[in-house]
């Protein structure tokens, strides 16, 4: 995004307007009000009890009437959530491997065809969302809102030259990405305004005191409060990572990770007394779910994954193995051994 094009869009986001030309009219969105948003809610909440009384299915029940139908399964499922797991791997690799340009653009580029394939993946899914009656009350909601913040020449319009539709297709389209949100959050001219609006009084916004912040104006905050976060971490990430999308998703990933692995840590040692148990180099703990395993599993080092995965070849190839036949095992007693000669060596 070029300097003028940044501008242009925060001047626009500030103002919370949107502003639709066409056939020679001005049309202006203007940002809700308080009351307005309660009503939008209402309007919502009494579309959705309609869609029940008419007997219009919920999502739940969309979902299971096309596993009924065959047109979503439970292996659709279970693809949308290796989906999720590869992009994440995918995030996490792009970032270990930033150092290495070549290889950084080569997995950037299987992660945009990851997310094309996933979209497309999930749109099948998303195929029947308007008849249900989430989707049903959505529509009367949004309808709503156009029909009461749209204005020209300073009243209520009328849609008699424009349709509604085009307006609603228009507004939404406004709706900025994260992509974009980032983008802006991070450069001028709005970091300068970010960082000294408290010194200065500055207001970001043109809403009124009884206005509703915008969804593009909740972005840029939500990531401009994100990045500030970010340069106050004890482990903040490089200008480069920063500044690139799909290396700071990957450092997001693993900074979260870790704080997953060290709570579990630290509710393993507070559930654990015995110190015998606490120095072990091995721990036997019995898991509820496959939630729980995985959670258990995650608590192990690449290291003791590799013998995990080690020992399982083994015992896969033979049936079953005694623990000391185990390789990890030979090796640590063959160590062991060298040790003590090497001690009876000095001693002699």
């Amino acid at each position: 995004m070029k300097q003028h094009e940044r501008e242009f869009f925060i001047a626009q986001i500030r103002s919370g307007k949107v502003i639709i030309r066409q056939n020679s009219k001005k049309l202006i969105i203007k940002p809700l009000t308080f009351d307005q948003s309660v009503e939008s809610c209402e309007v919502y909440n009494s579309a959705y009890e309609q869609a029940y009384i008419d007997g219009i299915m919920d999502e739940d029940e969309m979902n299971q009437w096309m596993i009924e139908h065959g047109l979503w399964t439970e292996e659709d499922d279970a693809k949308t959530e290796r989906f999720k797991k590869d992009l994440e791997k995918l995030k996490i690799e792009i970032y270990n491997s930033r150092a290495n340009a070549e290889l950084r653009e080569k997995i950037r580029l299987y992660l945009r065809i990851g997310e094309k394939q996933f979209a497309q993946h999930l749109s099948r899914k998303n195929l029947y969302h308007q008849n249900t009656r989430e989707g049903f009350a959505t529509t009367e909601k949004v309808t709503w809102i156009i029909k009461n913040s749209t204005f020209c020449d300073n009243a209520l319009y009328d849609f008699s030259d424009i349709s509604i539709n085009y307006v609603t297709d228009e507004w939404q389209s406004s709706f900025l990405g994260d992509t974009q949100s980032r983008e802006l959050a991070r450069n001028e001219p709005w970091k300068s305004l970010w960082v000294i609006r408290e010194n200065t009084k500055a207001k970001l916004f043109d809403n009124s005191d009884t206005c509703e912040l915008t969804y593009n104006q909740k972005n840029l905050v939500i990531w401009s409060q994100m990045y500030d976060n970010i340069q106050e971490s004890p482990e903040c990430p490089s200008k480069e990572v920063i500044d690139d999308d799909d290396l700071l998703d990957g450092w997001f990933i693993i900074q979260a990770k870790k704080r997953e692995n060290d709570r579990i840590a630290q509710e393993f040692d507070n559930g654990t007394k015995s110190d015998k148990i606490k120095n072990s180099s091995e721990v036997f703990i019995v898991s509820k779910d496959k939630k729980t395993a995985e959670k258990i599993n995650s608590m192990n080092s690449l290291q003791a994954l590799k013998i995990k995965q080690q020992r399982a070849n083994t015992i896969k190839e033979r049936g079953s193995v005694e623990q000391q036949n185990f390789a990890d095992e030979r090796l640590n007693i063959q160590m062991q051994q060298t040790n003590q000669y090497r001690g009876k060596i000095r001693g002699g």
